[in-house]
């Protein structure tokens, strides 16, 4: 057939023949590892650069306030791909379109989309792609449309009429016969053949290893598998060896697995286009080649040029950069003018021998029996030709250094021997004054050290060695002089106990050493405030007194407010962004205490009463503190108790399909009958416990309860019902917690996938780095993290970005009130999008009535659990319950 370059114009063939040059110098580059790393770094570039010139375009897309449509000043290409970006014949064929178009004319404005279909191979799918691309492009005047692979192609020919206004197609990466059929009857349409070279690959296998009578051909069931294997197997068949084949586009993966893992001689595999299994299990054509490649003896070729690098040995290949260069040429001939019929759809083959160098080695396969002129991946090189040109320089330098280290060592030694003789007349004549004045000078060095000691130890008696701050002594001294004025002038004393928020945590997550500066910084805040109105001093730990004399009209809130407002801020110690902010409670003399000690007592009292509170408050000791501190001693106490004699059990409360209404999975909650305080409510005794430690101890009883509820749940071959059991900030950052949960699960059998942890957001802030690296610990073991009271506390995109998270759960409030117009309506929907676009499931917490169900359901939830649904249950209850439900 007669090539269309032929028809277009000299820019035309120029660019064809500029851009079939480069793919050229590609493969001859590709011979050695230093420029597979020169193309790796190339095509990111490029790759940026088209994400950077997409994003700019797109922006001019949205239409205008007017609703006009909007032209650009150059031509305007639409680029649809039927899969994803990271598709690796995808991302070639689009980078050759992109790249063509830019050595035509840069102005050139090329837009991209994806369809996702290799993921999402469903009609939902195409129908929310055509509303997004319609509403984008609704307003802009498109000059062309080009696409990769058959559903891009069927999608534009579908819709051009209603997005487009009948604008010319140019297809890429479409077998003839699919795309013959597709165009039937089908106007201002050209495109470029998808032309596989399977026969190629077939006598070149036999060729290089011609013992092979049997072939595996690993395809999936999908339209474009079953026309890939149908092309290998023609080729086969057409083959003068009597060659026996098998196509495994009906088993499951693990099935492929388990067939061709067991060393077969005489057999082979042909790599074909694979994307899920025989039972809709994905998984990508690059993974599966890898991991298929490390568990088979097998020798494995492909016919596809993106496969190459994952496991193959090689064959002849096709290159999605030939087919994109070519549709992106016949494009830019109808750009010019170029009359559709002038035009001839491409029917050539762009393939080339490629080989792994590491799969050659591994199949005894020599480099001298491969087709001349092959490009070869991998092959090693020595450590000499790597770095050649700097070993060069480096020897050279070192040389040049070298004469100067002998040089300048001679010159060295010439002085040194001048200087000793010079150094021995000095001494001899200095000798006789040193020991006149040795005896004056060692005792005037012993009495001033004498000096230098005492008032260190007077200063280290009075003031905290890390701070400079008054220390304990030196705040009760100074509280006896406030006082002595009192008396004299009729006034009070206002004593102020501080404590950092959270600073254990700030310890354990960055160390004691920026734990350290913090305080001093601190200090430093504390000093500048106070100054002259008073003394403020560091008693121990991140614990701090304030000590002001003060008179009748004297406003101590505004004072403590003031002192709020200097603490609770962001400071940056050694790199790092710490938000600081502090709980103080204060007591007056002689209205709330008559001694040190007992004002003391009570501003402890009332800041442990903002600690309770939320943290980051003050407030004034008043004689209710007595009897909640006295409740929380009883507390701690009965606590201590009820570990001893087990007082604790679980209740689980069912988690619901929305859509099957089957129970996937239990949470597990805790629950406190104690034989002196009754039922006593987690929201009591759990901040206790964790204040105590306690909760590390409770937390494993509570994992250890829960396994075996899962074990006892999951005993038959059905469907995985998950147990969340929630997890404290306090358990996850002791160092024993990620070997507590191994144990249990090696001690009880069970299988991690069994179990789902949950922490709310609130543990987040506690210190992420340190939290985040334990979770990624407990994933890699195999359990589930659920992210809980998602949206009510500090979390970002980038938190749900950067943890090893698979299910968010939307807290109660955002249910509550879930069809009001207003926040609770907007964020419940927007956050189950966001879910579902980063792959999360999604669990609604306390539904409770049919409403709310109706509308998650809508709004496709995966997951219910709530009161319309049942109530937490005993273990006997939760397990007959399961039984009604399967």
């Amino acid at each position: 057939m007669k090539l269309y370059v032929n028809l277009c114009c000299p820019i035309l063939n120029i660019m064809i023949e500029y851009s079939c040059a480069k793919e050229r110098n590609n493969r001859d580059r590709m011979d050695n590892n230093m420029n597979k790393k020169y193309l790796f770094k190339r095509r990111n570039a490029i790759i940026c650069s088209i994400v950077f010139i997409s994003l700019f375009f797109n922006m001019k897309t949205f239409a205008m306030q007017d609703g006009s449509q909007h032209s650009y000043d150059y031509p305007h290409v639409l680029l649809i791909n039927s899969y994803h970006k990271g598709f690796g014949w995808t991302d070639t064929q689009t980078d050759a379109i992109i790249e063509a178009f830019r050595t035509y004319n840069e102005n050139i404005i090329v837009s991209v989309e994806y369809l996702d279909w290799k993921r999402y191979p469903n009609e939902e799918n195409l129908d929310l792609q055509y509303g997004v691309i319609s509403h984008k492009y609704k307003y802009v005047n498109t000059d062309l449309i080009i696409t990769t692979d058959d559903i891009a192609m069927e999608f534009a020919i579908q819709h051009r009429d209603g997005i487009f206004a009948g604008k010319p197609i140019v297809y890429t990466g479409v077998l003839e016969e699919s795309a013959i059929r597709r165009t039937q009857d089908v106007e201002n349409i050209i495109g470029v053949y998808e032309v596989l070279d399977s026969a190629g690959t077939v006598d070149l296998m036999l060729e290089l290893q011609p013992e092979i009578h049997n072939i595996y051909v690993v395809c999936d069931a999908t339209e474009s598998g079953k026309d890939v294997s149908h092309a290998i197997v023609e080729a086969i068949e057409s083959s003068d060896t009597n060659l026996s084949y098998r196509i495994l586009d009906d088993l499951s993966y693990e099935q492929i697995m388990t067939l061709l893992e067991g060393a077969q001689e005489g057999n082979a595999v042909i790599m074909g286009t694979y994307t899920m299994d025989s039972q809709g299990k994905k998984k990508s054509n690059e993974t599966f080649s890898k991991e298929l490649a490390e568990i088979t003896t097998l020798p494995m070729y492909t016919v596809y040029e993106y496969l190459l690098d994952y496991g193959v040995i090689g064959g002849s290949l096709l290159s999605g950069t030939m087919q994109g260069t070519y549709g992106a040429g016949l494009a830019i001939g109808l750009i010019e003018g170029t009359p559709m019929e002038s035009l001839e759809t491409v029917n050539i083959k762009p393939v080339y021998y490629g080989f792994d160098y590491i799969y050659l080695e591994k199949n005894n396969i020599d480099l001298e029996d491969i087709p001349a002129g092959s490009v070869v991946i991998n092959r090693p090189i020595s450590y000499y030709e790597m770095h050649r040109e700097v070993i060069l320089i480096y020897s050279g330098v070192t040389l040049i250094l070298l004469v100067f280290v002998i040089i300048l060592s001679y010159n060295v030694k010439m002085r040194k021997k001048a200087q000793k003789d010079l150094e021995e007349e000095h001494n001899a004549l200095v000798s006789t004054y040193e020991a006149l004045t040795a005896s004056e000078e060692e005792l005037k060095a012993q009495n001033e050290e004498l000096i230098e000691q005492q008032e260190k130890i007077n200063y280290l008696a009075y003031n905290d060695f890390l701070t400079k701050l008054p220390n304990r002594l030196h705040m009760e001294k100074y509280f006896a002089k406030l006082v002595k004025n009192t008396n004299r002038l009729h006034s009070k004393v206002m004593m102020a106990f501080i404590d950092i928020d959270n600073f254990n945590y700030i310890n354990t997550a960055h160390g004691h050493q920026i734990g350290d500066r913090l305080l001093q910084e601190i200090s430093d805040l504390f000093k500048s405030y106070v100054q002259d109105k008073g003394t403020i001093g560091r008693i121990g730990g991140d614990e701090f007194i304030c000590l002001v004399g003060i008179e009748e009209r004297f406003d101590c809130k505004d004072y403590i407010d003031g002192l709020m407002d200097k603490i609770n801020r962001s400071l940056e110690i050694s790199g790092k962004q710490l938000f600081v902010t502090a709980s103080i409670g204060y007591a007056i003399y002689p209205d709330d205490g008559l001694t040190y000690d007992e004002l003391l007592i009570r501003a402890d009292m009332a800041m442990y009463k903002m600690k309770s509170m939320g943290k980051a408050k003050a407030s004034r000791f008043d004689i209710e503190m007595n009897q909640e501190m006295t409740d929380k001693i009883n507390l701690t106490n009965a606590l201590k108790y009820a570990l001893l004699k087990d007082e604790f059990h679980l209740v689980y409360q069912p988690q619901y399909n929305s859509k099957s209404q089957k129970i996937v999975g239990y949470e597990a909650l805790i629950r406190w009958n104690s034989h002196t305080l009754g039922q006593v409510s987690p929201i009591r005794f759990i901040p206790i416990a964790e204040s105590t430690g306690d909760i590390v101890e409770i937390g494993k009883k509570v994992i250890e309860e829960a396994a075996r509820f899962a074990k006892r749940i999951n005993n038959s071959d059905g469907d995985i019902i998950k147990v969340a059991v929630n997890i404290s900030v306090v358990q996850l950052l002791h160092s024993d917690f990620v070997d507590i949960v191994k144990t249990i699960i090696e001690t009880e059998k069970v299988n991690p996938k069994w179990f789902e942890f949950e922490v709310t957001e609130s543990v987040l802030i506690k210190s992420f780095d340190l939290v985040n690296k334990q979770l990624k610990v407990i994933s890699e073991m195999g359990i589930d993290i659920a992210l809980d009271d998602f949206g009510t506390g500090y979390s970002s995109l980038t938190y749900l970005r950067k943890l090893p998270i698979s299910t968010l759960k939307i807290d109660k409030t955002f249910i509550d009130d879930i069809l009001n117009e207003g926040e609770n309506h907007f964020f419940t929907r927007a956050i189950i999008d966001i879910a579902h676009r980063l792959n999360f499931r999604v669990v609604a917490e306390g539904v409770e009535e049919q409403f709310q169900l109706d509308y998650l359901r809508a709004g496709n939830c995966n997951t219910i659990q709530g009161y319309l649904f049942s109530k937490p249950l005993i273990e006997g209850d939760a397990v007959e319950l399961l039984q009604n439900y399967k």
